[in-house]
């Protein structure tokens, strides 16, 4: 379940379907898919299923989040509380190698 966006533009974009342009329009309809599983998950497990998520708990300046895959570039960035089944602090982060 996601309990909260860190960007309040991405909260609209998924809960009242409104565009932003800080989300390229090739990826909005896979991002909310995706943003659809994140809220449907209950635990890790269902957020590694499909393999195709990526679902990595993070490390180095981002320790403490994880991140399931949108594409390539970008990827969904979140803090998992796996007692209560929330995702917090929910960001779109764009992940092109510097």
């Amino acid at each position: 379940m996601i309990a909260g966006f860190r960007d309040e533009w991405l909260g609209a974009f998924y809960i009242e379907d409104v565009r932003a342009k800080q989300i390229p329009a090739d990826i909005e309809d896979r991002l909310f898919r995706k943003l659809q599983m994140v809220d449907d998950a209950t635990s890790e497990r269902d957020l590694r299923s499909p393999p195709s998520n990526h679902f990595e708990k993070l490390r180095g300046r981002l320790a403490g989040r994880h991140s399931i895959r949108v594409n390539k570039r970008w990827r969904i960035v979140f803090r998992w509380n796996e007692a209560s089944g929330e995702a917090s602090d929910l960001y779109l982060d764009d992940h092109s190698y510097r």
